[in-house]
């Protein structure tokens, strides 16, 4: 009881402690500014409370069944989720946005971009051809988006596909063309390469589908695939990024090599190359007289010749005398002597000409001419010295051998590295430009600062003159009973008894004054209301010790 009785008494002294807080003098000349403050901190309090949570758009760009599916499932978990009146999106408070996007995750929601199995598997038994061939194609167009929309920079897609019917006739087929439909991520761009890819896709994704009958198009109605242009404005394109990407190399090595010699910022550089992308199939076929070989001889013989006369002469045969025969060697001791009527010699010979075929395709894009300029910043020599004009061509003179090992120079093929030093020109100061986009969250801080400007002009202007006039008052009663509330004098050279004597002394001359016949009840109670102010824990004790009986009994 003891322990409790303790506590209850402490509890019961806190407001007389909070009366003596408020009986001082700064406390008290403070009291209107602190009333004021206390009611902006409560204003703006109640302000942030009651005032609506940050929202979040929550996949932009749904189809209306869509919407009301995710709110449902949404409100189904707790997640406060609206429409928007302005642009008709779903939002939710930021602070639940991945909670929401994880619990429609799992009911795999949202579903704008279908399966291309559903429409296969959703066609009616005895359905019609033209239904058939229309649900494929849309089976077709919803496997692209889904393919499309895999691309990192790609938040949803839309493929149409416009394939004619094929006709016996030649001249009544016409060509398939699709188009694509883009939503791209915030803040987010596809690069030409990536548009390329796209229109390769979609257009070896259908048969005899050609590149420039694809057309790709952003949410923002700007069409990014280049169909329109011919084969030549693509090659010229390559040819000038390939020049690009050449010089850009180049330069960059240069920087790597500068930087560490003359310092970062202190030198540019600009790198020209003249290339040729003319293509050349040359067909060659030599042949050199003076280099054959035989590769076949052939040689023929012919002789006829007369027979001497013999037999008996006079003598007529009844037939010719036979052709005489050859003989290499006569016989012995005979002498045969013929005479060479017809003799031929002919020799055919087949010779192999040397002959030379070659076939020469020279490279695309041939490097012609480089020119390198660099410019470098004046250096400062630490040399006094060596003269400036000296040390400038010792530089120039080394960078250049440096250069010229990094670039591959090449003199005859009339390669230029020119290095100028000269002192560069100080950048002027930019004046700040006012940037003129919109805050998003500006109206939420105009709405705050005209809430805390209309809570200060009321308490500044309303309640501080009627707490000035109240207190003013209470002084001024104070002052007629003749008692400067929570003053007393003190000399130079008084100690702390000093003023406990005075303060008691001001108390006894209060009393008497109380006590006194001529005392009103009003003067009486303004008196011990005073006391109450100046001694509130003596007070708070001489209470406590007259109901301490009743205390004693009822507990």
């Amino acid at each position: 009881m003891s322990a409790a009785g303790a506590v209850v008494g402490r509890l019961q002294g806190l407001p007389a402690i909070a009366v003596t807080v408020m009986g001082q003098p700064a406390i008290r000349r403070a009291l209107p500014s602190i009333i004021v403050v206390v009611i902006a901190v409560l204003a703006l309090g109640v302000w942030l409370i009651l005032r609506d949570a940050p929202r979040s758009v929550l996949y932009p760009g749904l189809a209306e069944a869509e919407k009301a599916r995710v709110i449902e499932a949404l409100s189904s978990t707790g997640i406060d989720a609206r429409i928007e009146r302005a642009n008709g999106e779903i939002s939710v408070p930021t602070m639940d946005y991945h909670r929401a996007r994880l619990a429609l995750a799992a009911q795999n929601l949202p579903q704008a971009v279908p399966d291309g199995d559903r429409p296969l598997t959703e066609i009616p038994l005895g359905a019609s051809r033209s239904l058939e061939t229309a649900r494929l194609r849309q089976s077709h167009e919803l496997d692209l988006a889904r393919s499309v929309a895999e691309i990192g920079a790609v938040h949803a897609a839309r493929v149409h596909l416009a394939l004619p019917e094929r006709s016996a006739f030649l001249r009544d087929n016409h060509p398939p063309s699709a188009s694509v439909f883009l939503t791209l991520l915030p803040g987010r761009a596809l690069d030409q390469g990536q548009v390329e890819a796209i229109v390769h896709l979609v257009s070896s994704s259908v048969p005899g589908m050609a590149r420039a009958d694809v057309s790709v198009v952003d949410q923002t109605g700007r069409l990014l695939s280049r169909g329109d242009e011919d084969d030549m404005s693509r090659m010229a394109e390559r040819h000038l990024r390939h020049r690009v990407e050449l010089e850009t190399l180049l330069r960059r090595r240069i920087e790597t090599l500068l930087t560490p010699i003359v310092g970062f910022g202190n030198f540019s550089v600009e790198v020209t190359a003249e290339m040729d992308f003319t293509r050349r199939d040359i067909r060659e076929e030599r042949v050199d007289p003076d280099g054959n070989a035989l590769r076949s001889e052939q040689r023929t013989e012919s002789e006829t010749r007369d027979t001497s006369a013999g037999g008996i002469p006079g003598a007529v045969a009844n037939t010719p005398p036979t052709e005489a025969e050859l003989v290499e060697t006569p016989p012995d001791g005979e002498n045969t002597q013929t005479a060479v009527r017809n003799r031929a010699i002919g020799t055919t010979r087949n010779y192999e000409v040397s002959r030379t075929v070659s076939s020469t395709q020279s490279e695309t894009g041939q490097l012609q001419r480089l020119s390198t300029a660099i410019v470098l910043r004046s250096p400062d020599s630490g040399d006094p010295t060596l003269d400036p004009s000296e040390a400038q061509a010792r530089l120039v003179e080394s960078l250049q051998r440096l250069v010229e090992s990094a670039i591959a120079h090449d003199a005859s093929r009339g390669d230029v590295v020119t290095i100028l030093v000269h002192p560069f020109a100080m950048p002027v100061p930019a004046e700040p430009v006012q940037d003129s986009f919109e805050i998003p969250y500006l109206p939420d801080i105009l709405r705050t600062i005209v809430i805390l400007a209309v809570v200060l002009v009321v308490g500044l202007g309303i309640l501080r003159p009627l707490l000035q006039r109240q207190l003013q008052a209470l002084d001024a009663n104070a002052t007629a009973l003749g008692y400067a509330p929570g003053m007393v004098e003190v000399a130079e050279g008084d100690s702390l008894d000093d003023v406990e004597a005075k303060l008691n002394q001001r108390h006894r001359d209060l009393a008497q004054s109380v006590l006194g016949k001529n005392a009103s009840r009003a003067d009486k109670q303004a008196v011990l209301r005073q006391l109450a102010k100046d001694d509130p824990a003596r007070v708070a004790a001489v209470l406590h010790r007259m109901i301490r009986p009743e205390l004693d009994s009822t507990g």
